[in-house]
């Protein structure tokens, strides 16, 4: 009886303490009212409302991983509560544990189907997730209920977006503001969409005019950074992420920006400590791990690299998700002798090339080898040396013992700079392929001049494509050079053909190369390569073919920083850009070589 009496008494001076917190709290006076909660939780420590409303606070100075702590604590409490389960989830959401906020809005919902609201924040959780037909249909199911509820008009509009429905969501965004011209949310998402389409000046003006409405609206602060950063405007990008993160010291994914924006301006240490104080906010913060691992090996620090490189399989475009491992993953340690072992193909075409050579040492330890491949690589990769099968993707592959991700590897077996295994050539070309090609390329170049393979885009769809690939007209310099090119380009864009028709001596063999068997065999065929940062430089390096590589100012992690060579390919030379987009000055040292050198870097 004295315990309850105790208990009630406890409760009484917390609520007392509570009412004037809120009090505080009601009129935005966020750093009176904190300390009169955490009296209030002084008193009694389980005091639900208090935990709920303290974690509110939290979430509104943008601390979300503080606020989700506190209603978790709050719910544990008063299990119940659908206002502080429609909180958590909004605090789940922001800190992209998206499938923990589905829970949330599934269970409020279930209990409350006439909710519209939390029908639309089900809608962000799915989208973060990357449903985007079922987060659409959330909003849908929203619009239903409330026509006029613009959080779900505008949250349709971003599902659109994800979708790549780009003229639809800015439809939908534009009536949004014919409605509600002062809306800084819709201002701020049609920003995004503007993004999404690389109309970056356009996307800017829309989040200034987010931020005139609201100056210390995060998401369009955020927004706004990215946008100057896309824009190569690094000095004003960072000068807009820190002001972003001081508004919001929590925002995980604004220090991982910023330390984008670092590495853009090679200052890697300071984006190392950036990227740290990315995963200090969020821990689960998948692009903050990733990008510091990128960062590390970029650096050539394979040590600290490796592991963190794990993280890139929670990535959203990850292709180890949308699938079970078939056997138990290899750790590195347990004896392979007598065993079978699956690699598994994760990424580009280009990665299965670069990493396949670990199939040897492999084999060494003792295991029967099996790689997984992409059907273009198939008959390729099947005469890589430690290789016994190809399995081909998509098909059930048999059983094995162990199964691995390829770009596991490295750091399962220790790989550092000195130590990469580099011996070339470990791809060959057919032999009848290589016949067939020796014959067309006597018949169609000039005897005794020098034949060079050019690759000068690769996959658009790739994230990364607009910054390594380069428009044919820009190698105009090149193509002016007294030697016999040849594309080795199994596709053209649209926007390249009229280049190619203005260069007829440039050999274009589009019709007769039919997978990368006809690739390798043609590339046996000549002097040099010079390609552009795809997986066709992956397959000359492999073949040992003199290569030269056009890179980008910040390039791809394998290529590490500032040296001319690559440890991965020997007989590849790197030609980098010194500054964003300049390709002109890469195109006139590769002019210089090429009159310099003859056939070789």
């Amino acid at each position: 009886m004295k315990k309850s009496s105790t208990s009630n008494k406890a409760n009484a001076l917390a609520a007392q303490w509570h009412a004037q917190a809120l009090v505080r709290h009601r009129a935005g006076q966020l750093d009176a009212a904190e300390p009169l909660y955490r009296q209030a939780l002084k008193q009694a420590p389980h005091f639900a409302d208090s935990l709920h409303m303290l974690g509110v606070l939290h979430a509104q100075r943008g601390q979300p991983a503080e606020a989700a702590e506190l209603i978790e604590r709050a719910l544990q409490q008063r299990p119940g509560d659908l206002i502080a389960l429609n909180n958590l989830g909004g605090a789940l959401n922001q800190l992209q544990r998206y499938d923990e906020a589905l829970a949330c809005f599934g269970q409020l919902c279930a209990r409350q189907a006439g909710n519209a609201e939390a029908h639309t924040s089900r809608a962000d959780a799915l989208r973060g997730l990357g449903r985007f037909e079922e987060s659409l249909a959330a909003c849908d199911k929203a619009l239903q209920i409330n026509p006029a509820l613009r959080r779900a008009q505008i949250a349709r509009a971003n599902a659109l977006r994800r979708l790549n429905r780009f003229e639809e969501a800015l439809a939908v965004l534009d009536a949004v503001l014919a409605q509600a011209p002062s809306s800084p949310e819709a201002l701020n998402d049609r920003g995004n969409v503007l993004f999404d389409q690389r109309r970056f000046d356009e996307a800017l003006t829309s989040f200034d005019q987010a931020l005139s409405l609201r100056p210390t609206y995060i998401d369009a602060l955020f927004n706004r950074a990215n946008t100057l950063r896309a824009l190569h405007r690094f000095d004003d990008a960072l000068a807009a992420y820190d002001a972003l993160v001081q508004t919001s010291p929590g925002h995980a994914e604004g220090w991982n920006n910023r330390g984008a924006a670092l590495e853009m301006q090679g200052r890697h240490a300071e984006a190392l400590a950036s990227y740290a104080s990315a995963r200090a906010a969020n821990p689960k913060h998948v692009m903050a791990h990733l990008n510091a691992a990128l960062c590390h090996l970029l650096l050539g620090d394979f040590e600290q690299g490796w592991p963190l490189y794990r993280w890139r399989e929670q990535a959203e475009e990850a292709r180890l998700n949308d699938r079970p491992l078939p056997a138990p993953r290899w750790d590195g340690q347990t004896s392979l002798a007598g065993k079978r072992l699956l690699l598994l193909s994760e990424q580009g075409l280009g990665d299965t090339l670069q990493f396949c050579r670990y199939a040897n040492m492999l084999a060494a330890q003792g295991a029967e080898v099996l790689l997984e491949s992409w059907p273009a690589l198939h008959s390729l990769l099947a005469r890589v040396e430690g290789i016994s099968q190809i399995v081909l993707r998509g098909d059930v592959p048999p059983a094995t013992d162990f199964c691995v991700p390829l770009l596991d590897l490295p750091g399962l077996l220790g790989t550092r700079l000195d130590t990469i295994p580099a011996a070339m050539p470990y791809l060959h070309a057919q032999a009848d392929r290589l016949a067939y090609w020796q014959t067309q390329l006597a018949e169609r170049c000039t005897a005794g001049q020098r034949r060079i393979g050019l690759v000068w885009s690769g996959n658009p769809r790739h994230s990364n494509d607009h910054k390594r690939s380069i428009p044919l007209e820009r190698l105009n310099p090149l193509l002016d050079c007294k030697v016999q090119f040849v594309s080795l380009q199994t596709e053209v864009r649209e926007s390249d053909l009229p280049a190619l028709a203005s260069h007829p001596a440039l050999l274009d063999l589009r019709d007769g190369i039919r997978d990368f068997e006809d690739t390798a065999a043609l590339i046996e065929q000549l002097d040099l390569v010079i390609s552009v940062d795809t997986s066709v430089a992956h397959l000359a390096g492999a073949l040992g073919k003199p290569t030269w590589l056009l890179l980008p100012a910040k390039p791809d992690w394998r290529w590490l920083l500032a040296r001319p060579d690559s440890p991965w390919y020997p007989g590849m030379c790197l030609f980098r850009q010194p500054r964003h987009d300049d390709w002109d000055s890469v195109i006139a040292n590769l002019v210089q070589a090429l009159d310099e050198s003859g056939t070789a870097p």
